[in-house]
């Protein structure tokens, strides 16, 4: 027969002792962000040790888990309790959660005005070696390690990183891995910073089973990193400076993984600000590694620019084309398309590298800065450059700070082609 065990002892059989975790927790008191960074030799530790909120404060537990004081703690220090009395008030309302005591504990928290209060309990300092080290905004806590110099590469690491808040948890959290980490191993890890922003500026990432998982961790790191960096991009040209946008660029491909959710924002980016070769390049990677997001990627008309560049043609694919044909037969028979759907067709045939379709359909039009942009690549794709330059010129009198870079870009490549069809 089976023997029914009492619920508190079947817990603790299921959450076997962790035994071995390091952590470090700290507030920004400039932009008001708090965060955790944390490793164990557990299974995903994200799940159930760091707890964060922006404007009030962050809190692990570890040695001997109870994920009811991070909810218990936050609740308490947004009340305005101090860290040293809401660390006493869930010590005291531990309750033997999962059969253990407070003795199992080691708990840290630390509010947004800089405050820290850790308790480690007798069975937790009795592990191979735990500690914690505080200053104001942050504590460094740890048990099992292979030594205090963990805790202490973690926080000369902590203090010396420039950067925001989750570069500083990073970069901690390396340096204790680097300095031995702990003396039983190591299989998650995780990073979480909650700012007054929200998503997608808060970071929240784990690491559940690996065996490097903060080298793991850090990669994921870099493509969140690379995402942030596309946004920024996108903020700087939009503000009329495609040098700064076209620089963060680099930064965040060089970063991304190769990951084509930054990929492909990045191409956008690219054609936006007049970088042709750079969305090629990032096109390439994309469609060779993962050739399923060609056919969401194209026949949108996005990549209009690149219609004639023998780079880009060799991901139109004949059903493509004859897609993109059939759907500009069909609007030919219109007469009552707007000119915003007509500039939309422009783009779809240059896109497949049809520009004498698209001259008939933006011919049709009234003229405008974009019409006029439209018309200009159509004939360089045909190697009339004198007319293409004269639309471009057109262009660049009447254009936005959006349309300005891939303008100029284009109007300095025709300058280029004439001169050595010149000579």
């Amino acid at each position: 027969m089976f023997k029914i065990l009492p619920i508190a002892m079947a817990v603790s059989l299921v959450a076997m002792p962790a035994h071995a975790t390091y952590s470090i927790i700290a507030c920004d008191e400039q932009t008001h962000a708090c965060g955790v960074a944390v490793q164990t030799n557990n299974l995903a530790v994200g799940a159930s040790v760091p707890f964060a909120a922006a404007g009030v404060g962050a809190i692990v537990s570890q040695f001997e888990t109870n994920p009811n004081y991070g909810p218990q703690a936050l609740a308490l220090l947004s009340q305005g309790k101090p860290p040293a009395d809401a660390l006493t008030q869930i010590l005291s309302d531990d309750h033997n959660f999962d059969g253990g005591t407070i003795a199992d504990r080691q708990v840290a928290v630390v509010s947004a005005d800089g405050r820290t209060a850790v308790h480690t309990g007798q069975n937790a300092r009795n592990s191979p070696w735990a500690g914690s080290r505080s200053g104001k905004g942050y504590s460094i806590q740890g048990n099992g390690l292979v030594g205090a110099g963990v805790i202490e590469a973690m926080e000369r690491a902590y203090l010396e990183t420039k950067g925001g808040l989750a570069a500083k948890l990073m970069a901690a959290l390396i340096s204790g891995d680097a300095a031995g980490g702990q003396s039983t191993g190591r299989e998650s890890a995780a990073l979480l910073v909650k700012t007054p922003s929200g998503w997608p500026i808060d970071v929240d990432l784990r690491v559940d089973d690996s065996r490097d998982p903060v080298a793991e961790l850090n990669r994921l790191f870099n493509m969140n990193n690379a995402r942030q960096q596309v946004i920024a991009a996108r903020r700087a040209a939009l503000h009329g400076n495609p040098e700064l946008a076209k620089s963060l660029l680099l930064e965040a491909v060089a970063q991304s993984s190769n990951w084509p959710r930054v990929l492909l924002p990045a191409a956008h980016l690219a054609v936006e600000i007049g970088e042709p070769r750079l969305a090629i390049g990032y096109l390439n990677t994309t469609f060779s590694t993962q050739p399923g997001w060609i056919a969401s990627e194209l026949g949108n008309g996005t990549y209009a620019v690149l219609g004639h560049d023998p780079a880009f043609r060799t991901w139109i694919g004949p059903d493509l084309k004859r897609s993109v044909e059939a759907e500009a037969r069909t609007f030919s028979r219109s007469s009552t398309s707007s000119k915003e759907n007509r500039i939309l067709m422009a783009e779809k045939l240059l896109e497949i590298d049809d520009s004498a379709r698209a001259i008939m359909v933006l011919t049709e039009n009234r003229s405008s800065p974009q019409v006029e942009y439209l018309l200009a690549l159509s004939y360089a794709a045909q190697g009339d450059y004198s007319k293409a330059k004269d639309q471009c010129q057109l262009a660049l009198a009447g254009a936005d700070l959006q349309l300005r870079p891939q303008l100029i870009s284009l109007d300095q490549n025709l300058g280029a082609l004439q001169y050595r069809g010149a000579k």
